[in-house]
């Protein structure tokens, strides 16, 4: 009874091998010259013709398994790019971001080295000029504006040799209307002066603030007047003068500092004149200053004065 199951079993096993043989071979089609040559061969050759059952069934099974192989490494490798370029371009935005930022801190850099070697030769020509005044450099650092108040903090104080009422000035940010010929006009223009000190800080009152006045010249006559800031419209203004001098102003004259002011140099600029209204017994003066508020972030001290 076993040796007749053992050759049922072992015939199951070639029809079965038949089958496979069978269906590789209907699933085979030779794609190299030398698989088409081969086969030929076999076809001619009753001897290769009686291996060919084993023999092209081991070949299409080679072949079969190389091909499913390739597709399976390449399946592999789509599947690995789904899950990695996700993940790439993650790492590329984030490098991108990063290279953003240390581009915008370079050319912020970029700038206040380039601002700090403007005032250095401004406070050098300042010192060319006038001889007679010791400056001190210093750098915005809060800025308080209201309706009412114009302040900026700077970031030197009392350590720094700064005392209350010291005059404070800055580049002109505004050509001027027309051609200044007077010789009193002192380098550079008038921000403020310094309404409180601390260790290593100091608050400046600009003349745009409300409560700042300043001793001021106008006209070819040197009139002397009051110039009031104007917060609202970050700008000055003149309200006493005689109408009897309407007449000699004009758009585009300077407003400078007065020699008698106790607090800033003679002959410092302050702005130019942007209109003229003549009333019943006083003009009403607008004055445009030289800086401007929302760019000032360097300014200098000037150290011996407000005396």
């Amino acid at each position: 009874m076993s040796l007749l199951s053992n050759k049922y079993k072992n015939l199951i096993t070639l029809i079965f091998l038949c089958v496979i043989s069978l269906i590789f071979s209907w699933s085979y089609s030779p794609k190299y010259e030398g698989d088409i040559s081969a086969i030929n061969e076999i076809s001619h050759n009753p001897i290769k013709s009686s291996l060919s059952l084993f023999i092209v069934p081991n070949q299409i099974i080679e072949h079969t398994i190389s091909y499913i192989s390739d597709k399976m490494i390449d399946a592999g490798v789509f599947i690995a790019d789904l899950f990695r370029k996700p993940r790439e371009l993650e790492e590329f935005n984030a490098l991108r971001y990063s290279l953003e930022s240390i581009n915008y801190q370079l050319e912020e850099e970029r700038q206040k080295t380039k601002n700090l070697e403007k005032l250095w030769k401004f406070q050098n020509s300042l010192i060319e000029v006038n001889p007679s005044f010791d400056f001190l450099s210093a750098r915005v650092i809060a800025v308080e504006p209201t309706d009412w108040f114009r302040y900026v903090t700077i970031n030197k104080g009392r350590n720094q040799g700064i005392s209350v009422d010291m005059a404070v000035m800055t580049q002109a940010m505004y050509p001027p209307p027309k051609s200044i010929t007077t010789t009193k006009l002192m380098t550079g223009v008038v921000v403020g002066k310094i309404s409180s000190i601390q260790a290593n800080t100091a608050t400046v009152q600009l003349i745009t603030d409300r409560l700042s006045v300043v001793a001021v010249t106008i006209g070819p006559q040197r009139d002397l007047a009051l110039l009031k800031g104007r917060p609202e419209k970050e700008d000055c203004t003149i309200e006493e003068v005689p109408s009897t001098t309407h007449d000699m102003l004009s758009q585009g004259d300077p407003v400078i500092v007065d020699d008698r002011s106790s607090i800033f140099p003679p002959g410092m600029l302050v702005g130019w004149i942007t209109s003229i209204e003549k009333k019943i017994q006083f003009c009403h003066i607008e004055v445009k200053p030289a800086f401007k508020f929302s760019r000032l972030t360097d300014v200098i001290v000037v150290l011996n004065s407000g005396y």
